[in-house]
């Protein structure tokens, strides 16, 4: 095996080079290394076994201290994290809307706290911003190992006051941790990836392998054939995993077990000596962590400033040689002197990281500006489109929630009931129906089933995290059996249903919904002609108009130094290019008219009688994003349903 833990390791510093080289890389091209993003299991590794060797000296000499280790995490990890958190910040401050801000704010908290793993796991959802806009996505790892350092020294500490601390329990948490990620992530790949539960056999195998580094040396070709193993797992893991909803997962034992095999050969290993042992590898490896650090705020910021357009080769390499640069100079000019410095420095670190996390807090809750002082088109317009939300129920709806897909109810208890079936793009007629409630208007009850991405019929099959939509037909039998119902809309993205991530039943077994897509329609047929069945008039929905200039993230000139309003923002976009293609459009007309069902569109309420589609009403954005409309203006505006659910 290996040198007692607390024994100074270059090749572990080299290690720790092709975890964060890894991860930079794939952050910067991905796909130029797919499965980068694994260094981050590495480094999971490398921390169990060097805190593990820690611990375990201090309780076998007889002088643990939670105290003393805590304020060594401290010193170790606040410097760089509370400078890269405060230049976050400030930057943002400068570039970022002020909903893009409130955000930015909470997700600094959550890195100063350490629970960023935890706030980006409840942020997970349908609308869920893109991770490239999240500056500090990559703290949620920091959360994952410090939730790991703040439990495991009194577990360690705990079974060594039982006895002495054997290797079998450790194990067995790691097995136990192992089971769970292994069945969760198939079933809830978030909560496999994000949890401390689903992570913590990566820590332990590390912890594991520094019990067992006071065995016997390895003779050098058994070391060799380790650390070779380790290396041939490390690239497996590197060439073939892919980040997406199988991971972690069994996949994420190839780089884990890697950083095993590399670590367990010991520093006199080929591999280890002549690879990670290199004066360059170590030199990355003493800098990895605040590489780790300032790398992605970079990236994700030059992605924010370009509004998704690719990054340009030249531009990745100087944001790569920044984050080097700055790496390099937090390492010797703050990490450095901090580490080896007064110990007294403790208290103040913790409060600038208190301060830091407050700030975030602060940011997080301050007001919004009020678009209604706004003359035109400006930020403050912009930022309040952007701040409307999608996809929420209204404050008169009584809301079931059924594993992230919504029944709701509202209306009178008598009279002539709706049923709305669909996606998001239904749902956000939502306000209309609240509109003409508080009207007193609404002729009977009015209901909703929807989920976000999930089709109003059965048949089709959704990858995670939207399973779960398979469940939709159930819910609307259940608002069917209420006996009131009279009428139902089916509303949807349609072209949504036709894409290679669907899986379509067909009669000769599933089939991507891309190549089959008169099952798909066939399957809507039926569930159209099965209402008409049960004697209810159908009404089938054309989706609204969709186009990348409705979003009003798009209506934003961003630069290095500021946000403006584009140019082009006011400029209508041309029908042909936002509505449904003629086929689709066709195919839809054509189930309604075999069952006497209705195919309504309601393009002319949203862009009115002209043949290019203006993307303000009264000087502000009609959507929240691409394809779904705000609140306000679906409320006073969208009447092209209003025969269906009021009185006059």
């Amino acid at each position: 095996m290996t040198s007692p833990p607390h024994t100074y390791r270059a090749d572990i510093d080299g290690l720790r080079a092709v975890a964060v080289l890894s991860v930079v890389i794939y952050h910067a091209a991905p796909a130029a290394l797919p499965g980068g993003f694994t260094g981050v299991d590495i480094f999971f590794v490398i921390s169990g076994y060097l805190i593990s060797g820690i611990l375990q000296d201090a309780l076998g000499a007889g002088r643990f201290s939670l105290a003393a280790f805590y304020a060594r995490r401290i010193r170790r990890i606040v410097p760089a994290l509370a400078l890269v958190l405060a230049a976050t910040l400030l930057y943002g401050l400068l570039v970022l809307l002020p909903t893009e801000r409130t955000l930015l704010g909470r997700d600094a908290a959550g890195g100063a706290f350490f629970i960023a793993n935890l706030t980006f796991w409840a942020e997970i959802g349908y609308f869920d911003r893109e991770a490239a806009t999240k500056p500090l996505l990559h703290l949620w790892s920091l959360g994952v190992e410090e939730q790991f350092y703040l439990l495991w020294p009194l577990v360690l500490w705990a079974l060594h006051r039982c006895g002495s601390v054997r290797l079998w329990p450790i194990l067995l948490l790691a097995g136990l941790s192992l089971a769970a990620s292994l069945s969760l992530t198939p079933i809830d790949p978030a909560a496999a990836f994000y949890s401390p539960v689903t992570r913590l056999w990566e820590l332990a195998l590390g912890a594991a392998l520094a019990w067992m580094a006071r065995a016997r040396p390895a003779p050098l070709p058994q070391a060799n054939a380790l650390s070779l193993a380790g290396l041939a797992l490390i690239l497996l893991s590197l060439a073939l995993v892919r980040a997406g909803p199988g991971f972690p997962g069994w996949q994420a034992l190839l780089p884990t077990l890697g950083a095993t095999l590399l670590i367990a050969a010991g520093p006199g290993a080929w591999v280890n000596r002549r690879l990670l042992a290199l004066r360059p590898m170590v030199w990355v490896g003493l800098i990895s962590y605040p590489l780790y650090l300032w790398h992605w705020p970079l990236l994700s910021y030059a992605h924010i400033v370009h509004q998704g357009r690719p990054l340009k080769p030249l531009l990745l390499a100087a944001l790569v040689a920044a984050a080097f640069a700055l790496a390099w100079a937090t390492w010797r000019f703050l990490e450095t002197p901090i580490r080896t410095g007064n110990r007294r420095a403790v208290p103040a670190l913790a409060a600038a990281l208190a301060l830091v996390g407050l700030a975030g807090l602060a940011l997080w809750r301050l007001p919004a500006p009020d678009p209604a002082q706004a003359a035109g088109l400006d930020i403050a317009r912009l930022n309040a489109a952007i701040g409307d939300g999608i996809f929420r129920p209204t404050p008169a709806m009584s809301v079931q929630d059924i594993g992230g897909k919504f029944s709701t109810r509202l209306g009178p208890e008598t009279g002539p009931g709706l049923l709305l079936v669909g996606d998001s793009t239904l749902f956000h007629y939502g306000p209309r129906a609240q509109a003409l409630h508080e009207a007193g208007r609404l002729a009977g009850p009015v209901r909703f089933v929807v989920g976000p991405s999930c089709a109003p019929f059965p048949g089709t099959i959704r990858p995670p995290p939207f399973t779960h939509c398979i469940d939709l037909p159930a819910m609307v039998e259940a608002a069917l059996a209420t006996g009131s119902i009279r009428t139902v809309v089916l509303g949807a993205f349609w072209p949504g249903y036709l894409a290679p991530t669907v899986q379509v039943e067909t009669p000769t077994g599933r089939r991507p919904a891309n190549t089959a897509p008169d099952a798909v329609f066939a399957h809507l047929e039926a569930e159209v002609a099965r209402m008409r069945a049960r004697g209810l008039r159908v009404v089938l929905l054309l989706p609204p108009p969709v186009h990348p200039r409705f979003d009003p993230r798009r209506m934003l000139a961003r630069t290095w130094h500021g946000t403006s309003v584009a140019p082009d923002a006011t400029t209508p976009i041309p029908l042909s290019e936002a509505t449904l293609a003629p086929d689709l459009a066709d195919r839809l007309r054509a189930i309604a008219a075999r069952h006497g069902a209705e195919l309504r569109d309601p393009t002319p309420d949203i862009c009115g009688p002209s043949s290019a589609c203006p993307p303000l009403h009264q000087g502000a954005p009609k959507f929240a994003d691409d394809k779904h409309l705000r609140p306000g203006f679906v409320a006073s505006q969208l009447t092209f349903l209003d025969d269906l659910w009021a009185t006059r």
